[in-house]
């Protein structure tokens, strides 16, 4: 019997965890977040603010890990996974080309993070 009680407390414990994580994030508005984030890294970069616009682009990696996990829970948008990763690792590139001061190629690297994820993922999965 206790270890049944001990079971659905983990159980609950878990399920109860799983819920608050899930009410905590609002996909729409994280996609707002990215939207905004996005052109102030490329406006960073312009004002040669390279220390903002690198922290924005470490949370721009951070949003698509989130948004990675996102598709890859709905289980039915392979590609969208694929291109959440892929923007991680672009969001990674600016800063590493901030980091070693080269704003042309943090400032590129911006400009297709844009310019790709409005019309690789925008177009076919918003409205969701």
């Amino acid at each position: 019997m206790r270890n049944t009680m001990i079971f659905f407390a983990v159980a609950f414990a878990l399920f109860s965890g799983t819920v608050s994580a899930e009410s905590d994030f609002d996909f729409e508005e994280l996609m707002n977040d990215v939207e905004t984030k996005t052109q102030n890294v490329q406006n960073n970069i312009a004002a040669k603010d390279f220390a903002t616009a690198g922290k924005e682009a470490k949370e721009l990696q951070e949003a698509f890990k989130l948004v990675e996990g996102y598709f890859a829970d709905r289980g039915d948008a392979a590609d969208a996974v694929a291109n959440a990763q892929d923007y991680q690792k672009k969001a990674e590139a600016i800063q590493s080309a901030l980091s070693a001061g080269d704003a042309d190629t943090a400032g590129n690297v911006a400009a297709d993070f844009s310019k790709q994820c409005r019309g690789a993922c925008h177009d076919k999965y918003k409205p969701l």
